[in-house]
């Protein structure tokens, strides 16, 4: 009993001394394992230091590879600038010369030998972030009781700053290489085009210009002056062009007539590729939409001016690039190049010219709508020439309802809004013998309303009237002699009106003087004449009225004149307008577009 127990002590006994040298042995391997790991940071660091410095290295060599090409384009310029001086042969001579020695000793050397250099930077940047990142994470595995985990953490943040610090170094060199290689692929096109000219010049050639290969518009000499568009975009063209242009707004920066030309341009594509469908519903469009923008603003002066001036434009166009030899005469030999080829559009053009009457039509209305107003008060009623009409005529009230004491318009507003129609149609780009005629047409209107009014209201027949109605057309023929217009029959329409502003300043007594009324007064018809003497009114109680027996004479010399009887003149006469042929000498192939139309969907061809 007491032996087994001795045994059962000495069996157990060695237990605890095998436990000690288990733990000694596991102690001894963390510790290993500890030292190993940083060894690995060590030489990771020295890797990381290393990577760096080469990397600041090679960025430094980048910056003056980029301060010595900035140096050489600033010497390049003033080689270009001392070469403007040179005659041409040596001018040619001397930009190849120095061209081709500096692109083939620099750029196409060392530019390209950049390149690799990069691209095993980027590898093993990547590979190091990689073996870096493992390596960190490993760590942070297996030292979880490390003595100051702080500072491990404060090591590792500031290695992942330095990785991506070098990432982001890395992406400005790469932005710079490719800014490189721009570079020289733009002076590699130098060479080209230099070598190139040198070629096309014979030894014994000679040229008058300098030659500018860079700033050659390659594509604008093929330009034919048409504009491709699909037909589902027809709508939108119409839209764009038409319909939504506000001759207030986007219009007034472009050239004259450039809708016009744009839809021109587009139908000449169309009969370029002998679509007669697309032609044919082009026009139609047009026309609509025309219509359509005059329906819904028809009120409105400049939209009219507007579409009368383009109207026109598009009819010459369809004149002048017919191909008819009456157009054609006045085309330079480009402009007879852009003829239409495949569609006679004789029958478009007489709707045209219909469409072009009903738009004048229109502006004389609104030109009416806005001068009527203005007339009486500016033209009767308003004391240009203060003084003159100080003594009231015997026997008359004052009018103390009129417009003239109230203000409203004088004849500088009428004036006023004459500049202003000829402004509007001249910046629209109308044609100068229609606005000729358009101010004929105001001119008629102002005379006409005046003598109207004047036939109808006896505080206006008066001495003193007629002269300030003589000087207030003065006033207009001084206008019309601003504005070259002296010669466009204006003048003529207010001639009633003169005749009558003289009848009432000259004696009205003796046979002598009804024979020379008889013969100033030719604009004048017998009840017009008989009127304004039946109305007269002395201006005070010296003056005699005028006499029956006056008025009978008048009347007896004047019996076998061949006249209408009516009274007053007609002022919704309209003179029959005409639209003669007035082309272009703006080139189809140099317009431009402006980007505010819209009308990117349509291709230059």
């Amino acid at each position: 009993m007491h032996s087994h127990q001795d045994e059962k002590t000495t069996m157990t006994e060695p237990l605890p001394y095998i436990e000690d040298v288990q733990k000694l042995t596991d102690a001894k391997e963390i510790s290993q394992a500890y030292m190993g790991l940083k060894d690995t940071n060590r030489l990771l660091e020295s890797q990381l230091q290393s990577q760096r410095r080469s990397h600041e290295n090679e960025v430094e060599g980048l910056r003056g590879e980029l301060q010595s090409l900035k140096e050489d384009n600033n010497r390049q310029q003033q080689l270009l600038a001392q070469n403007l001086q040179l005659p041409p042969e040596a001018r040619i001579e001397a930009s190849l010369q120095h061209e081709i020695t500096r692109l083939t000793n620099e750029n196409l050397v060392s530019t390209p030998a950049l390149l690799p250099l990069h691209a095993t930077c980027v590898v093993e940047c990547c590979t190091v972030i990689s073996e870096g990142s493992s390596d960190v994470e490993l760590f942070h595995s297996q030292e979880l009781h490390s003595d100051d985990p702080k500072e491990y953490k404060a090591y590792r943040i500031s290695m992942l700053r330095r990785m991506v610090d070098l990432m982001e170094q890395l992406e400005k060199q790469d932005k710079t290489v490719r800014k490189l290689k721009k570079q020289l692929k733009v002076f590699a096109k130098k060479i080209n085009d230099l070598e190139g000219g040198q070629m096309d010049v014979s030894p014994g050639q000679t040229t008058d210009e300098p030659v500018h290969p860079v700033n050659i518009p390659r594509r604008e000499k093929d330009f034919q002056g048409m504009l491709e568009y699909k037909k589902e975009d027809e709508l939108k063209l119409v839209k764009n062009i038409i319909l939504e242009l506000k001759p207030r707004g986007v219009a007034v920066n472009l050239i004259p007539g450039l809708p016009a030309y744009i839809l021109f341009m587009c139908l000449r594509h169309a009969d370029y590729i002998n679509d007669d469908q697309k032609v044919r519903s082009l026009l139609t469009s047009v026309i609509n939409s025309i219509k359509k923008i005059l329906k819904k603003r028809g009120d409105d002066f400049e939209t009219v001016s507007f579409w009368l001036a383009n109207t026109c434009r598009f009819l010459h166009c369809l004149k002048q690039y017919s191909g008819d030899e009456q157009f054609m005469k006045h085309n330079t030999p480009k402009q007879n190049e852009h003829c239409l080829s495949n569609f006679d559009l004789a029958e478009y053009r007489q709707v045209l010219s219909d469409l072009a009457i009903q738009i004048y039509q229109q502006l004389i209305k609104c030109m009416e709508n806005i001068l009527q107003p203005m007339i009486v008060s500016g033209m009767l009623e308003h004391e240009t020439i203060q003084g003159v009409s100080g003594v009231k005529p015997t026997g008359l009230r004052k009018r103390t309802s009129s417009i003239a004491d109230e203000g409203t318009f004088t004849l500088d507003s009428i004036i006023r809004q004459l500049n202003s129609f000829h402004s509007i149609m001249c910046q629209h780009g109308t044609d100068p013998e229609l606005i000729k005629q358009v101010v004929k047409q105001q001119f008629y209107i102002i005379g006409a309303v005046t003598l109207n009014n004047l036939l109808l209201r006896k505080d206006m027949c008066s001495w003193s009237k007629g002269m300030q109605i003589r000087y207030n057309v003065s006033q207009l023929e001084e206008w019309l002699r601003d504005k070259n217009l002296m010669t466009c029959g204006a003048k003529e329409t207010l001639e009633p009106l003169i005749q009558a502003a003289q009848l009432l300043q000259v004696k009205k007594k003796t046979d002598e003087d009804a024979e020379a009324i008889c013969s100033m007064c030719s604009a004048l018809s017998t009840a017009q004449i008989v009127k304004v003497l039946n109305l007269y009114t002395p201006v005070n109680a010296f003056e005699e009225r005028v006499s029956v027996l006056f008025i009978r004479t008048i009347q007896t010399r004047l019996r076998d004149r061949k006249e209408s009887p009516q009274l007053l003149m007609d002022t919704k006469v309209i003179y029959p307008v005409t639209f003669p042929f007035n082309p272009s000498s703006l080139a189809l192939e140099t317009i431009q577009i402006p980007g505010s139309l819209n009308l990117a969907f349509l291709t230059r061809v």
